[in-house]
């Protein structure tokens, strides 16, 4: 006879919360309870997306064995709140956060729930194509042994590596994926407007250094940073690097920040006694940058 599958609710119907439930329910891991946003589009924009589910509202909320709270990081605390008195003992709550710990949910603990945090190192930026793309996921977790028990398989069934994460470090990692990830979004438009000021248009940049990106990506995996740093800082020429500085921060101010402070950090993969120094690529006071 086939096991019964737990009831799972989502909490918070957005790109994240709606591609880990249609993972669930497409991988025969949960049935899908609930849908619950306070938005009753998103609610229902959830439901023809995972294939499943009752859309509704946080008033019309009822317990299931699982429950992946999934709004954004500044209101879980306020949502496992609402949540406490309608939960019931032995039930699992979760969410996704990276920067937050799973004690974050402990109003929910409190009321018998054992809580847990997987965080997927993945974009959801299209659903579609993090379903899609899902298996092989990396995923930082971390909760009570008894909420990762249940979390843990389920999970794997849908081709997460889960690796343990220390909560009291949650923000230094979260940190690093988002500058892994989402400012790698920031760079490449700071890129892209460099490349506009200069007079090339995205449309003809973008194809341009695609190659160039996806050879430096290949180099890391490669070699890793320090042996994949080259240009100006790690071939020492210290007068293309203030020149620079100077150009994009007269061409675009965020521009000309973004190139002062990634030529800092690329100076720590370098060695140390050259003509460039840390002195060189302080802040200046406006008017004061001098190029030579």
């Amino acid at each position: 006879m086939t096991a019964m599958l737990p009831d799972f609710n989502l909490v918070g119907c957005g790109r994240l919360g709606r591609s880990i439930a249609a993972l669930l329910h497409t991988h025969h891991q949960v049935r899908i309870a609930q849908l619950v946003d306070c938005e009753a589009d998103a609610a229902r924009t959830a439901k023809d997306f995972v294939g499943a589910g009752e859309p509704g509202t946080l008033d019309s909320f009822r317990p299931a064995a699982i429950t992946l709270i999934a709004t954004p990081d500044d209101t879980i605390a306020d949502v496992a709140a609402q949540l406490a008195s309608r939960v019931r003992h032995g039930d699992i709550v979760f969410h996704c956060s990276g920067a937050l710990p799973s004690s974050t949910l402990a109003v929910l603990r409190s009321s018998g729930c054992a809580v847990a945090s997987i965080h997927p190192l993945r974009s959801f930026a299209s659903p579609a194509r993090a379903v899609a793309d899902f298996a092989g996921t990396a995923c930082g977790c971390e909760g009570d042994d008894a909420a990762l028990a249940l979390l843990g398989p389920l999970f794997d069934a849908i081709g997460a590596q889960r690796f343990a994460i220390d909560p009291a470090g949650k923000l230094l990692y979260h940190a690093g994926a988002v500058l892994a990830c989402n400012h790698l979004v920031a760079l490449m438009e700071s890129a892209l407007r460099s490349m506009e000021a200069a007079g090339v248009p995205r449309e003809a940049a973008w194809p341009a250094l695609r190659p160039l990106i996806d050879g430096t990506l290949a180099n890391l995996d490669r070699v890793g940073p320090r042996a994949a740093l080259s240009g100006p800082v790690a071939r020492d020429d210290r007068a293309t690097v203030l020149a620079e500085w100077a150009a994009t921060a007269a061409a675009d101010a965020p521009v000309g920040e973004v190139y002062r402070s990634l030529s800092r950090m690329a100076m720590t993969l370098t060695p140390s006694g050259g003509r460039l120094t840390p002195a060189d690529l302080e802040a200046p006071a406006a008017g004061d940058r001098q190029t030579d």
